[in-house]
This record gives C-alpha cells, sequence and structure tokens, in this order.
C-alpha cells in the first residue's frame, strides 16, 4: 500500500495581531500545538485538485468541550480520487495539550487519530505525532512534528516528519510555507496565503503543493475553516 506522507489539518497559533476566534484551520501538513477555542465549534473544509487527475473533498468538524479545555477532538470525512478509483475514509482524531504557549513560552502537543495523519487519509493507519511550536516574535511562529504511522494492512511503521513557518504578514493576511515527509519517501511542500475576511471571522486558504501523498504531481487548494 502506498505511504502517504505526514501531515495533520494544518493549524494555526494565536498571533497578537491574529484574529482569537482561529487558533487552528485549513489544510496545511504541520501540525502545531494548539487547541481551538473551548466551548466553540469548529468546520474546516477544503478540495484540492493534482495535475495527475487525483481529486480531494474534505469537511472536518471539531470541538473543544469547556469542561476539558486541553483536548480538541476531530473528525474528518474525507473523499477522494486516486489512480482513478474514488474512496471515502472517516477518520477520528484528537490533540492533547500538553504546554500552552502563553504559560511557557513553547507550545506542546500529543496528536493521536485513525486514518491517516494527513492531506490525503488512508483509514487503515494509526498515528500519534508530537507538535511543538516555538514563536520567534509576535508575527512569526515556527512549528516541528514529529511521530509514528502504523499500516495496519501491511503491519508496517514508519516515522513522520514536518516543518513550517507562519508569518502574520497583515493583520487579516497570513503567509505559511511547510515541508512534510515520512521514512523512505520523496518529501512533500506547501505554500499558500490565508486572507482573514468578514471581520475575522472566516480564514480563507489558498495553497499551492507538490507532493503530497509520495508522487510527483502538483497541487492546487482551496478552503476555509469557520468557529461558532
Amino acid at each position: 500500500m502506498k505511504k502517504f506522507l505526514f501531515a495533520v489539518s494544518a493549524v494555526t497559533l494565536s498571533f497578537s495581531a491574529m484574529p482569537a476566534s482561529f487558533a487552528n484551520g485549513g489544510p496545511y501538513a504541520v501540525d502545531d500545538a494548539g487547541i481551538a477555542t473551548p466551548g466553540m465549534f469548529k468546520l474546516e473544509t477544503w478540495t484540492s485538485f493534482a495535475n495527475n487527475g487525483d481529486r480531494v473533498y474534505l469537511a472536518s468538524p471539531g470541538f473543544t468541550l469547556e469542561a476539558l479545555p486541553f483536548v480538541e477532538f476531530e473528525l474528518t470525512m474525507e473523499s477522494r480520487r486516486a489512480d482513478g478509483e474514488w474512496a471515502t475514509t472517516f477518520a477520528p482524531a484528537a490533540k492533547i495539550a500538553l504546554r500552552d504557549i502563553d504559560e511557557h513560552g513553547y507550545g506542546l502537543a500529543l496528536s493521536v487519530g485513525s486514518g491517516h495523519a494527513g492531506v490525503i487519509r488512508n483509514a487503515d493507519t494509526i498515528y500519534a505525532v508530537v507538535p511543538l511550536s516555538l514563536p520567534v516574535n509576535e508575527r512569526l511562529n515556527l512549528h516541528f512534528n514529529a511521530g509514528v504511522e502504523r499500516d495496519l494492512t501491511e503491519n508496517e511503521t514508519v516515522g513522520v516528519w514536518g516543518m513550517a513557518a507562519q508569518v502574520m504578514a497583515h493583520d487579516r493576511l497570513e503567509l505559511i510555507g511547510e515541508v512534510f515527509g515520512a521514512e523512505n519517501d520523496r518529501p512533500g511542500w506547501q505554500a499558500g496565503i490565508r486572507p482573514f475576511l468578514f471581520d475575522g471571522n472566516v480564514a480563507l486558504d489558498i495553497v499551492y503543493g507538490r507532493n503530497l501523498d509520495g508522487e510527483r504531481a502538483d497541487w492546487l487548494t482551496v478552503g476555509f475553516a469557520v468557529e461558532f
């Protein structure tokens, strides 16, 4: 079975200049240590198109309970076409905050789930990833991921990794770039812009990527995230 490359729904830590309602969200690969706003529901959805004909349509609702403000729950529903065949997967996941960035000066979390920890998911895997977030200044954050993924079909475990930089270029515009990969596979990368619309209540993502699923293909992704 093809090993899909590492990613968890991309996350955005709150900058002082960033709209506070978006602690995380989007189609990026590298996870950060932030947790969604307790007591709020979020919806992330995006569609991705590759020049080799592959397609991805994805919706990912999630929430953080006020009674458990350090745990974020998520269910990703995805329909994708790969090699001319369509498949639909449902992938539950949870992220546990281990260190709060405001309190400790850095963020640390643990993300676990079934399905693939990736932009393109595989229902026959489980994963555990540790995201580390380091603020350089009030407009730049760096994120580093390390973890493992277990292929239940092939009985194989591989290491996964990722690095990302997020720059708040304007009070309503973020720039994001990342690289990510898995053992013995080609690394992938993505870069894009995230404008915040409707007084910061909606985050729009426009992303270009390369080699997202281990094959040399170009990807264009458009999506949005909202909390309510």
